[in-house]
């Protein structure tokens, strides 16, 4: 009895934090796997196993600074993983400096021209050019949990085989990662002050950015670049998905799109929702603010959808959303949450509704921090947005709706207090876990031999809520010495 009381106070704590489970720079450890774990504790070694890579290794890198000495090469070696073991920040790959020219052999981090490499749990920073780059070869790259701090061009570049084409890098993910200047942007290193991107993609397709974190992608009025997007996808690319980020005091943040003039459309079909954009006030000047387009835009860019974010822009840009040019058709414009007009330029065509763009920074949790959760006084977003058949969830990731109704913006309001596990109890060779519930929300049930690390399973998926109490019974449950349960709200 002892061990089920136990269980069932960690089964309440755990219960008490529904926040995300992930977040930029801090995401479930991924498993170590390959064909061959190549452990390195050294930047020497990090070096001879770049040179004597296979494919299918996985370099597992110890905690440390590894001061590189040149550049990780991933050349013609498929199903290659680079990582730490867990978070972003404790194994930590860095160039010669931002703004250093004589990089010394460092002029990027990551380079490949191959098929499924990922990059994970590291920070890369301070590298001349780009941080991380896959070229023509490559494809299917993934990006997980990174911190990308100070590079001197485009955080992650992808390149083309042939643009006019269509050939390129496709399927890349990249996930609960950080990019980020923490002074200022790089001076000019041939081609004007202040290049750089987030992301920048050529002819690539069905990529997806998912939770990521951009933070100060900002120039001054003096750079040769005033708009730079955080995240942009051109050149003949299509079906981007770009959805749960956060983007704090950027210059735009996501362009499906820049260029008219191409044979071939800049980007085609696509989404941009449940995204945050937060821009301090007085972050651009007046001057600057007169010859602003939009933080969202798809140009060049038939059939995208932009749905469900939340933008506060404190006055910094003319518009929140807008798409240009007569290509851009079949778009549409649905349930975003704004302080800022949304655009149709020069002939192109969307579909605008349900959009409330008087937004206030009192609607939110912390606008300051990109929190732009909604606060109960919300109430002229809250369980008014129409339903869409391709958002069914928030933010982080919660169902939609969560009230009466959908809200408008990139949360999914919830005032609902967090279930609690009230009895756990043993029926012959079962555990019989009981928890409160409310009325239209789902639960799981979830259990772990340990309550480190992530190996929790489920017990039941997508119990309904009665408002009242629910039991689920976990077949079996003595069969290990210990067991622990939690309950969460379903996703």
């Amino acid at each position: 009895m002892t061990q089920i009381r136990l269980v069932g106070l960690v089964a309440w704590l755990v219960a008490q934090d529904l926040a995300r489970a992930v977040s930029p720079g801090d995401a479930p450890q991924l498993p170590v796997t390959g064909a061959r774990i190549v452990e390195v504790i050294t930047e020497a070694q990090l070096q001879s196993a770049m040179g004597n890579l296979r494919h299918g290794d996985t370099l597992l890198l110890a905690d440390g600074a590894y001061n590189l000495t040149g550049s990780l090469y991933v050349n013609g070696r498929h199903n290659v993983t680079i990582r730490g073991t867990r978070g972003s920040t404790n194994v930590v790959l860095a160039g010669k400096g931002m703004d250093n020219p004589n990089h010394g052999g460092v002029p990027v981090g990551i380079w490949s021209n191959s098929t499924n490499t990922t990059i994970a749990h590291l920070t890369i920073r301070d590298t001349w050019d780009n941080e991380i780059i896959f070229n023509s070869g490559a494809q299917s790259p993934r990006v997980y949990c990174v911190r990308l701090l100070d590079a001197g061009s485009q955080f992650i570049k992808s390149n083309p085989t042939d643009v006019t084409a269509g050939v390129g890098v496709n399927n890349g993910v990249v996930e609960y990662c950080v990019f980020e200047y923490t002074a200022s942007p790089p001076a000019d290193h041939g081609s004007g002050v202040g290049y750089f991107n987030g992301i920048s993609a050529h002819a690539a397709r069905n990529w997806v950015i998912r939770g990521n974190l951009f933070r100060n992608l900002h120039n001054p009025d003096t750079a040769a670049y005033l708009w730079n997007p955080a995240v942009l996808f051109w050149r003949n690319s299509s079906n981007t998905v770009t959805e749960q980020n956060i983007f704090i005091n950027v210059d735009r943040a996501v362009a499906y799109g820049l260029d008219n003039s191409t044979p071939y459309r800049d980007h085609a079909g696509g989404v941009i929702r449940n995204n945050f954009v937060y821009l301090a006030p007085g972050l651009m000047s007046a001057g600057r603010r007169a010859g602003s387009d939009g933080l969202l835009i798809a140009w060049n860019s038939p059939g995208t959808q932009i749905d469900h974010n939340s933008l506060l822009l404190n006055g910094n840009a003319l518009y929140a959303i807008e798409f240009r040019f007569p290509t851009t058709t079949n778009g549409a414009a649905r349930n975003n949450l704004a302080d800022a007009p949304i655009r149709l330029r020069d002939n192109a065509v969307a579909i605008l509704s349900t959009n409330l763009q008087t937004a206030t920074a009192g609607m939110f949790v912390n606008p300051a921090a990109g929190d732009l959760h909604l606060r109960p006084s919300a109430t002229n977003a809250i369980d008014r947005a129409a339903t869409l058949g391709n958002v069914t969830n928030d933010f982080d990731g919660h169902r939609r709706p969560r009230g009466g109704g959908h809200d408008i913006g990139a949360d999914e309001f919830t005032t609902n207090a967090p279930p609690r596990v009230t009895q756990l109890q043993l029926s012959a060779s079962n555990c019989l876990v009981t928890f409160t519930t409310l009325l239209g929300l789902s639960y799981d049930v979830q259990r772990a031999g340990e309550i480190t690390g992530n190996a929790w399973s489920l017990v039941a998926a997508d119990l309904p809520g009665t408002g009242g109490i629910v039991q689920a019974v976990d077949t079996n449950g003595t069969a290990e010495p210990r067991r622990f349960y939690r309950v969460t709200l379903s996703p």
